[in-house]
């Protein structure tokens, strides 16, 4: 008899899956070192996957001493209860696992000797669809807690690198800085390693990317199994975290707008027609997002989470408000610029509550003093530039103000903010640290 509830998190088939777990993955990981170590970047690969590994150890073990668990146990918890009813009767599974039934009657599939999971996965669509994709895991892990984040930390590597090696293609910043911003920024390598939304969201949107962008070279293979991978992405964002499909999608449509501007024996009027059509989509897309029903979703979710924060005592943790009075499209429309500057540089040092804050409070204060580093060697002039003739520095840009927005507009507690806003920091990164020489901007591969 399983009581809900309660977590074991090591046994004898745990031990036996974490030790087959480190020995499969370090060994992946040294095979493809030793394949291509004679590549100048791959000094970072070995030392780019112990930053997740043992950010995503620090990550379960802070959350099972500190939060009992939290969110992050009770996906893996019903995960592992999904995994004990396919062997208990593989026929509610299948009832369960595709067509859940409704809350009230989830004991219909559960009982007590599968375990019941918690109430509130059941009561949150995104987080039950989270808890069934762990569940495929539990089949190739023994149901192991530590087993399971070992091979989500290796996922959120191998998208991380694959980033990495797209902005080096693309020359958007120096190697160094590329590895620093892409591979070990502390907040990404901790919140998005673990058993986690903010794991499969991470990855999926910098695959997402990465294989969009491979529309761009010619010699990448476009085959079937590159529009699968699209397919299963866009599936896994629309049932977890929807909003993010536009935080990759939009900036891959500016950066094609760019990339076919700047093609050669395009004229200047020809270029700037381009980027002004892009500027025209702009406001047009804006206009159509501020008149959706997503966006009266998100201005109404804005709303309550702020009347929660000033009328409810029971909220922990450090706060902060926008003084936003107007909560409709044209109100969330002015508060652009402060969401997205609360994004990228808050919370302030001052502001700290924590130990997680204060970590995160310094890494804003060295992108700020970063940003204003880059404004006083460019100029705003270069700066355009730069952006206009590099479609991945333009797709960095637009994510980051696009998952600004979301993240500063939406978060109202400090310590939802820095796992919300956790993806835009890379590339935020490599906007400021860009590279500015003028035979430092064109793509080391060649293109359509």
């Amino acid at each position: 008899m399983i009581e809900e509830g309660t977590y074991q998190f090591l046994g004898v088939f745990d031990a036996l899956a974490i030790i087959i777990w480190f020995i499969i993955l370090f060994s992946l990981v040294s095979s493809t070192y030793n394949k291509n170590k004679n590549i100048p970047h791959f000094r970072y690969y070995r030392i780019g996957f112990y930053a997740k590994f043992f950010a995503a150890i620090a990550f379960s073990i802070i959350y099972i001493y500190k939060y009992d668990g939290g969110d992050t146990a009770a996906y893996w918890d019903t995960a592992q209860k999904f995994n004990n009813l396919f062997y208990f009767d593989i026929g509610k599974f299948v009832v369960e696992y595709f067509h859940p039934e409704p809350f009230a009657n989830r004991y219909l599939s559960f009982d007590l000797n599968t375990g019941v999971p918690p109430e509130w996965i059941y009561n949150e669509k995104e987080g039950l669809f989270t808890s069934k994709v762990y569940a495929l895991l539990t089949f190739i892990t023994f149901r192991s807690y530590f087993a399971m984040t070992f091979i989500c930390s290796y996922i959120s590597f191998k998208a991380s690198w694959k980033l990495f090696e797209l902005g080096l293609k693309y020359k958007a910043s120096s190697e160094r800085n590329l590895a620093i911003g892409v591979l070990f920024l502390p907040s990404t390598a901790f919140w998005c390693t673990g058993i986690s939304k903010d794991t499969i969201v991470f990855s999926c949107v910098i695959y997402a990317i990465v294989y969009l962008f491979s529309f761009f070279d010619k010699n990448e293979k476009k085959g079937f199994s590159l529009y699968f991978k699209l397919f299963v992405i866009y599936f896994l964002l629309s049932n977890i975290r929807d909003f993010m499909l536009l935080t990759a999608i939009g900036p891959f449509v500016f950066a094609l707008g760019i990339r076919y501007s700047n093609r050669p024996g395009n004229s200047n009027f020809t270029k700037f027609f381009i980027q002004f059509l892009l500027v025209i989509l702009i406001f047009v897309g804006m206009a159509l997002f501020f008149t959706s029903s997503k966006a009266v979703e998100i201005t109404n979710e804005a709303q309550i989470i702020q009347s929660d924060l000033q009328n409810n005592s029971e909220y922990g943790g450090a706060k902060y408000d926008l003084e936003i009075t107007d909560f409709t499209p044209f109100g969330m429309l002015k508060a652009m610029p402060i969401s997205i500057f609360t994004a990228f540089y808050r919370p302030f040092l001052w502001e700290s509550g924590s130990l997680f804050i204060l970590i995160s409070a310094m890494e804003t204060l060295i992108l700020l003093l970063l940003s204003v580093n880059l404004i006083f060697r460019s100029g705003i002039f270069l700066f355009i530039q730069k952006i206009r003739e590099n479609e991945f520095l333009n797709m960095a840009m637009v994510f980051s103000l696009i998952l600004g927005f979301f993240a500063g507009y939406t978060s109202g507690l400090f310590g939802v903010l820095v796992r919300f806003k956790a993806p835009l920091l890379p590339f935020l990164y490599i906007l400021i640290t860009m590279n500015l020489k003028a035979d430092q901007n064109k793509p080391t591969h060649e293109l359509n």
